[in-house]
C-alpha cells in the first residue's frame, strides 16, 4: 500500500493560492501591505503603489532624495529586523460621506543579534478612492 503523505510544496502552493485570492482591498489589508513593503522591506516603490494624495507626495519626495545619494553600484543596505503590531484603530466619517480609517501601529526595530534598538509608533490613514482603499497619509511619532 502506498504512503499518501502530503508534500510540503503542495501545502505551500495551496496557502499561496488562498493568499493570492484573498481580498486585499480592505483598510486593514492595505495598511498591512504598506507597512510590510515600506517599513519591513524598505521598498518605497512597492509602497507607492498603495498610496494616494499626501502619502504619494511623501514617498515620491523620499525616492527622489534617495536617488540623489544612491548609485547603481551601491550595495543594498542591510535591513534590520522589524516587528509590528496594531495598537489602535479609529474610523472617522467626514464631510461628503468620506470615511477615513486610521490605524496605529507600534514598530519594534532590532539589530542582527535581536536587541531592540528603536520603538516607533506610526499612524496610517486610509481612504476608499474610486473603489480602492489607499494609504493617504502616514506619520511616525
Amino acid at each position: 500500500m502506498k504512503n499518501h503523505q502530503i508534500k510540503p510544496r503542495y501545502v505551500l502552493l495551496t496557502f499561496l493560492l488562498l493568499f493570492a485570492c484573498s481580498n486585499r482591498n480592505t483598510p486593514p489589508a492595505v495598511t498591512e501591505d504598506f507597512i510590510y513593503n515600506y517599513y519591513k522591506l524598505a521598498n518605497q516603490e512597492a509602497a507607492l503603489q498603495l498610496t494616494s494624495g499626501l502619502a504619494t507626495e511623501k514617498l515620491e519626495a523620499e525616492i527622489t532624495r534617495l536617488q540623489e545619494v544612491r548609485t547603481q553600484n551601491d550595495p543594498k543596505p542591510e535591513i534590520p529586523k522589524m516587528e509590528y503590531k496594531q495598537i489602535g484603530k479609529e474610523t472617522a466619517s467626514e464631510i461628503e460621506n468620506v470615511t477615513h480609517v486610521l490605524f496605529n501601529y507600534q514598530l519594534t526595530i532590532k539589530n542582527r543579534v535581536g536587541t531592540t534598538t528603536h520603538i516607533r509608533n506610526v499612524v496610517i490613514t486610509t481612504e476608499n478612492i474610486d473603489g480602492k482603499w489607499k494609504v493617504i497619509n502616514f506619520d511616525e511619532y
